[in-house]
């Protein structure tokens, strides 16, 4: 009996380390989201095209999970989504680029409120929905849910602090335009971050001061200061905390939190010099002086000398998230605005934008194998939804010259967008300058990035054709389902 009772016990303890190596193999410490606002499969071809001169050169476009991924929302109707329904058909999309938009009674193009929200909730919602379902009521969401098991969070994007993407990783709102409710969400004394980083600095924009008109109305001055909550709150943010988080604002303190100097805090606030948007300050290519025109060209008016780059501001929260942190962190990183530069149609600030994201999207890799392991660590790179119906040159005969797909135009073929050379703007058609239902890249590495391949909802061989992958797509709601299975142990 003795005998019988000891090897019984010989085999729960094999079973119970088996099933902890298991359970614990698929456990990641670290989590980073890397969004391109309005970066779908042409425009990164686009941007790709401009750093290197031929596609598939970028580094995470090597990663072992290389996917497409949908991005729909729903529609306001008071009833669950049916069985089966989905805003995205291949067969339909590849007909006609009128189809770009498509949709159903029951889903439609999205925005970026409602993709975050599906991101980082996994939830369908509305568009301009925060952190919340169609009918209004809050999400858990994927930030919350880390620190819940111990991690930390933080969020670091080009655009305003509170805009939808960030604002849809960390807070519950019913309106997008709300960004002074959301930010103080974001950055109240119980908030879960502990990083926030962006622009909304009510007296500069591109790193120059806002001339301020004497007789400014209360419209344009509640207008400057909605980002940061109003007047009275930047007051209390100019002192250097706020709330428990330190405040942050020059390039040089940027730099100096970048590179480990000095104190580190355990929260920090960064508002770059930038009402509007963060130009992208490593834009250009190193090596070839002609980007740098490119830059001057795109973003007038602009002091590059007071303006910390994104790949600065990603290692600066970095920094601030590893700090005396054993249990690991979960980190949005959005280069927002691909997406400003489609909605202008603007390609040459489309591939700047692009390079500077992809720029930051290297820096993380590098900070992965030198600080942490993909073993430990997973890093997912994608978009939040297609901007521009971005194709090739003559993919539709602009017939009364307005520069979008509309009535009256005629459809060719869809075009490969042209590769002329490196450091140079490809040749693209723009579409239209709003968002389209178009699949968007997803690429994975690192601990748990396999899972995503558990929930391949389609394969589109158009696609797969046209832009050299396997075809196969998840959806938007599938983030946030793979990324908890990780940090859930």
């Amino acid at each position: 009996m003795t005998k019988k009772f000891f090897t019984g016990i010989s085999f729960l303890m094999i079973y119970l380390f088996f099933f902890a190596v298991v359970g614990s193999a698929q456990t990641a410490k670290n989590v980073i989201i890397l969004i391109g606002d309005g970066n779908g499969f042409n425009s990164e071809w686009a941007g790709t095209y401009y750093r290197y001169g031929e596609a598939g050169k970028q580094r995470y476009q090597t990663f072992p999970v290389a996917i497409g991924c949908t991005t729909y929302s729903r529609t306001n109707k008071d009833v669950e989504l049916p069985a089966g329904v989905t805003g995205y058909d291949p067969s339909v999309f590849w007909e006609t680029i009128a189809n770009g938009t498509q949709g159903t009674e029951f889903t439609r193009t999205t925005d970026s409120a409602a993709s975050s929200t599906a991101i980082h909730g996994g939830t369908k919602t509305s568009n301009g929905r925060i952190g919340m379902t169609y009918d209004k009521k809050p999400i858990e969401l994927i930030s919350e849910i880390a620190v819940k098991h111990g991690k930390k969070a933080g969020t670091v994007t080009t655009v305003p602090m509170s805009h939808a993407t960030p604002a849809g990783f960390s807070a519950h709102e019913a309106e997008r335009g709300d960004l002074g409710t959301i930010f103080r969400q974001m950055v109240s004394k119980t908030s879960h971050l502990s990083v926030v980083m962006g622009c909304g600095h009510p007296f500069y924009e591109y790193g120059k001061p806002i001339k301020i008109k004497d007789n400014e109305d209360e419209k344009a001055k509640t207008k400057r200061f909605n980002c940061v909550d109003g007047e009275k709150n930047w007051e209390i943010m100019k002192s250097g905390t706020l709330n428990g988080f330190n405040v942050i604002e020059t390039k040089q303190q940027f730099e100096e939190l970048a590179a480990g100097k000095g104190i580190i805090p355990d929260k920090v606030i960064g508002v770059v010099r930038s009402l509007g948007a963060l130009p992208p300050v490593d834009g250009n290519l190193d090596d070839v002086a002609k980007t740098r025109e490119l830059l001057e060209k795109n973003y007038k008016n602009t002091n590059w000398k007071e303006l910390p780059s994104l790949s600065t501001m990603s290692l600066a929260a970095l920094n601030v998230l590893t700090k005396n942190n054993s249990n690991g962190f979960i980190l949005m990183i959005e280069g927002g605005a691909i997406d400003h530069a489609n909605h202008g149609r603007n390609t040459e600030k489309s591939v700047l934008e692009h390079t500077g994201f992809s720029k930051t999207v290297d820096t993380v890799i590098d900070w992965v194998e030198k600080n942490s392991s993909w073993t430990e660590t997973l890093v997912v790179v994608t978009a939040d939804h297609e901007t521009g119906q971005i194709w090739g040159p003559a993919t539709y005969n602009d017939d009364n010259n307005n520069g979008v797909y509309d009535e009256g135009d005629s459809f060719n073929e869809f075009r490969q967008v042209q590769n002329n050379g490196r450091g140079k703007a490809p040749g693209v058609q723009y579409g239209s300058s709003g968002h389209t239902n178009a699949l968007v890249p997803l690429y994975a590495k690192g601990i748990g990035a396999d899972l995503f391949l558990k929930r391949i909802k389609g394969t589109d061989q158009k696609a797969a054709q046209f832009w050299n992958f396997s075809g196969q797509y998840v959806d938007d709601t599938d983030i946030f389902h793979v990324i908890k299975t990780v940090i859930v142990p």
